[in-house]
């Protein structure tokens, strides 16, 4: 390649990476980026909020089911000693999704962060610093004034990327898993609150007189009707809860990697891209650089 191709090729590098600098210094100070982050955010806590919601209501009415004991006529069966295993669930689910809204209100945290005026003022003053070096020539300024223009275009735009990131792949692939299962868990709350109005005392005392036989003595026919009427609730209940193991199993799945495995990956993801960018920059300074370079 001759002298005059070099070179014409440096300054079309040159004018490039020109042009690219001053567009991430204006992106900087853009505030459509941010809030689309801050919207997702926003409503992925929605979302969270929610579902520890639904955990509450799900635990009150285990909790109700619990306290309801049946007087079977000397037998005593209690939901709580059957139901001990679905409050324990419940509990677990609703640490989760406590987790889940903390690690999503830390993300905004870093989100405000990344959007303060001093971080976009040290990228606009990085971008604008490595400008001047590779207008002026020196290359051995390239390398440093590069890392800082790298590690302030991480700070500032690292969460916003790992954000839409993570909401892409929510919308595409997890959304309507997650909405399938809210409905499956409203289903069981209200079958569950059914089960528990129809487990008290006056709901079985109820069931038992306007189901009384004739032909039977009163003592025996209540014997046999309260105790199968407990018996029944029980099943139902313990029914009804394996059928919501596996919607609170899933749901815990879908948050636990929406809200922690997506983003520490697309961070991890944005910090070994950061880590080439700089070794690139440092491994070849004289890059953008003409013969007559200092």
């Amino acid at each position: 390649m001759s002298s005059t191709s070099r070179l014409a090729t440096l300054s079309s590098r040159r004018t490039l990476a020109s042009l690219g600098l001053i567009l991430l210094a204006l992106l900087a100070w853009m505030p459509l980026p941010e809030a689309l982050a801050a919207s997702t955010l926003d409503a992925t806590l929605a979302s969270a909020f929610q579902s520890f919601a639904l955990a509450k209501a799900l635990n009150a009415v285990i909790s109700v089911l619990q306290s309801v004991t049946g007087d079977a006529l000397l037998v005593q069966v209690q939901f709580g000693e059957v139901l001990d295993p679905a409050n324990d669930m419940i509990e677990r689910f609703s640490w989760v999704m406590f987790a889940s809204t903390v690690s999503l209100a830390f993300q905004k945290l870093l989100l405000g962060v990344a959007g303060s005026v001093p971080v976009k003022v040290v990228l606009s003053m990085a971008c604008l610093g490595l400008l001047a070096v590779l207008q002026a020539g020196k290359s051995r300024w390239r390398a440093i004034a590069g890392r800082l223009v790298i590690i302030a275009a991480f700070l500032r735009f690292a969460v916003i990327a790992v954000t839409l990131a993570s909401a892409s792949v929510e919308a595409l692939y997890l959304a309507d898993s997650r909405e399938a299962l809210y409905s499956a868990l409203e289903q069981d709350q209200a079958v569950l609150e059914r089960i528990a109005d129809e487990a008290t005392p006056g709901g079985l005392e109820s069931e038992v007189g306007g189901q009384g036989s004739a032909e039977q003595g009163w003592w025996q026919g209540l014997k046999e009707r309260l105790g199968s009427g407990v018996n029944d609730r029980v099943q139902a209940a313990m029914d009804r809860f394996d059928a919501m193991t596996q919607n609170l199993v899933e749901l815990t799945m879908l948050f636990l990697v929406q809200t922690m495995l997506l983003p520490l990956g697309f961070l991890y993801l944005s910090y070994r891209g950061a880590r080439t960018l700089a070794a690139g920059i440092a491994a070849a300074p004289r890059r953008l650089a003409s013969p007559t370079d200092d």
